[in-house]
């Protein structure tokens, strides 16, 4: 528990990071609003230091990489929350909060969202402050990925788990939450057929990626070979780290990229037999605010 306690001690410190360690004139990029994790009215910090320039390629095209900075920044100043997790919390609450709630603190207090069963797959730092609010949840799962202990266990208080062969059984949860995890996974179409197995019908998978809205289809960038080397089937791109002085301070660790996902996100889902629901901004071609929602058929769906 302490060590759990610990990893989102050290995400909060992360959001604190990045509401001060910033360009001076960022300030201008600041918006006013209200949270719907913590419902705390203020500032959203903007921080353009939060994405490496070179994982957009040569032409780094400004409009793209713009929208990505304000993806992973526009931090809450109460809950260290960033835009791309206010985004997953929209969808939580169009879907499960009746219009009633306006925050996620809010919706944690309905019986109804409080009796599913729920998987998070992912690094606490992928959903930021909203993992805090999760583990409320009687009936959350929390894990995260590490080679050196065996699948299904608890190491250092959090479960080990492999995207790509999860040790969990069939119709085990009613929501999985994964948010920019499954392009480190060395095989997407493997880890979307496995969260799939572990739904139940009627049960929901709320997915992020980052998508690449000039790229029409997905494409794979590094592989695993027969020998467990790592083929690079493109010039290497690691998430997680940013750059300036940001990149000096040890808020997050740097992951290969395994796939670029472009806008056919949807029928990647669909391939794997998901009936897709898309929250996304109308005015963003870019991708970076498209929320991605993965519907298990139930009988009374077909």
């Amino acid at each position: 528990m302490m060590e759990r306690v610990l990893e989102i001690a050290k995400a909060h410190l992360g959001g604190l990071v990045l509401r001060t360690v910033r360009p001076p004139w960022d300030r201008r990029g600041d918006r006013k609003g209200t949270c719907n994790v913590c419902g705390a009215e203020g500032r959203f910090a903007f921080n353009s230091w939060v994405v490496p320039r070179e994982i957009f390629g040569s032409d780094s095209y400004s409009g793209v990489r713009r929208s990505y900075e304000v993806r992973e920044s526009m931090v809450c100043r109460v809950c260290a929350s960033n835009d791309r997790v206010r985004r997953i919390s929209s969808c939580l609450l169009d879907l499960y909060g009746n219009g009633e709630d306006q925050t996620v603190d809010q919706l944690l207090n309905r019986e109804s969202f409080r009796h599913l069963d729920v998987a998070e797959i992912n690094a606490i730092g992928s959903v930021g402050s909203l993992h805090r609010y999760l583990s409320r949840l009687p009936n959350l799962v929390f894990s995260q990925y590490r080679s050196d202990v065996p699948l299904g266990s608890i190491a250092d208080g959090i479960r080990n788990e492999d995207m790509c062969n999860l040790s969990y059984a069939d119709s085990s949860f009613d929501l999985v939450l994964s948010s920019d995890t499954l392009e480190h996974v060395p095989d997407y179409t493997e880890a979307l057929s496995e969260v799939r197995r572990i739904l139940r019908p009627g049960g929901r998978m709320i997915l992020t990626v980052p998508v690449d809205g000039k790229l029409a289809r997905t494409k794979s960038r590094a592989r695993v070979d027969s020998d467990g080397s790592i083929l690079h089937l493109d010039e290497p791109v690691y998430h997680g780290r940013g750059r300036g002085l940001l990149r000096l301070v040890p808020v997050g660790e740097d992951m290969l990229t395994f796939t670029d996902f472009g806008v056919d996100v949807s029928t990647v889902l669909t391939q794997v037999g998901f009936r897709v629901e898309t929250f996304q901004d109308g005015d963003d071609p870019t991708g970076a605010s498209w929320v991605f929602c993965g519907l298990i058929p139930s009988e009374t769906d077909a």
